[in-house]
């Protein structure tokens, strides 16, 4: 087992101090995995207490081949936290996390250019202990406070991100496009999105049958989102939510991941 994995099972079973330190041994010799634990451990106070600076050295040595430290990176910006506040390294470093394939950045983005601003994310931060798992919002856990709403800060927060309906548009679609067991819930949060710019005509025309054959997978992966929408707006195809066939095919048209 690798020094890595081993701090792994150390914090999984609880053992903070003694993960830190093998997390730490590990990242002196390189290991990009094992720098971004130990920002991690560093972020949240696991066997040390919160030291942002020493989180975002880590998390800048690790980016370059963990994407999920960019992410990181673009919350810590966001907020000011063990860095100065910086909306435009925020919004750069959440382009680098979703150009290397994160789904919460991908989507982050497909908001913020939908709304022309940055705005506070529900999820704050990613671990990868064990795997990637995103971290939702909590005040426990917001060490600085949120993102300010005052208008002077809104300005800049709009001047750090423009918006740009086709940028929306490829950020939810790229996000559509993943695997639902790649954080599912957002997976299908991804879809129903995807399908909301075919109702809304952002960033592509509208099409009433496209859109309402994308909310027929987000439905049939768990979103209540694109099921209220079908009940609403296209109840006659509700019988084909359980049509494996049809949504298959459905699928292979529009290249989604296939969820066997």
């Amino acid at each position: 087992m690798s020094d890595g994995k081993r701090g792994k099972v150390l914090f999984l079973d609880g053992d903070y101090s003694g993960a830190l330190e093998v997390f730490y041994n590990a990242a002196r010799d390189g290991d990009a995995e094992a720098c971004f634990d130990y920002a991690f451990c560093n972020q949240f106070g696991y066997g040390t207490p919160v030291d942002m600076k020493t989180a975002r050295s880590f998390y800048n040595f690790a980016k370059e081949r963990i994407p999920e430290a960019s992410y990181n990176l673009a919350v810590m910006y966001l907020h000011g936290v063990g860095v100065a506040r910086d909306y435009r390294a925020s919004y750069e470093a959440m382009k680098d996390a979703a150009n290397k394939g994160v789904i919460e950045a991908e989507l982050y983005l497909g908001v913020a250019h939908t709304m022309g601003t940055l705005f506070e994310p529900d999820i704050i931060a990613i671990s990868r202990i064990p795997y990637h798992t995103p971290i939702g919002r909590d005040p426990s856990l917001m060490l600085e406070g949120d993102v300010p709403d005052q208008l002077a800060d809104e300005e800049a927060r709009i001047r750090a991100v423009r918006f740009d309906p086709n940028e929306a548009f490829r950020w939810f679609k790229t996000a559509a496009m993943r695997d639902h067991t790649y954080v599912e819930a957002l997976s299908t949060q991804s879809k129903y999105l995807y399908a909301r710019c075919f109702v809304d005509g952002l960033g592509v025309d509208f099409d009433r049958t496209k859109a309402e054959e994308l909310m027929l997978i987000a439905a049939n992966e768990g979103s209540p989102d694109a099921l209220a929408y079908i009940q609403e707006n296209a109840p006659y195809r509700l019988a084909e939510l359980n049509d494996p066939e049809k949504l298959s095919n459905i699928r292979r048209s529009w290249a989604l991941p296939d969820r066997t």
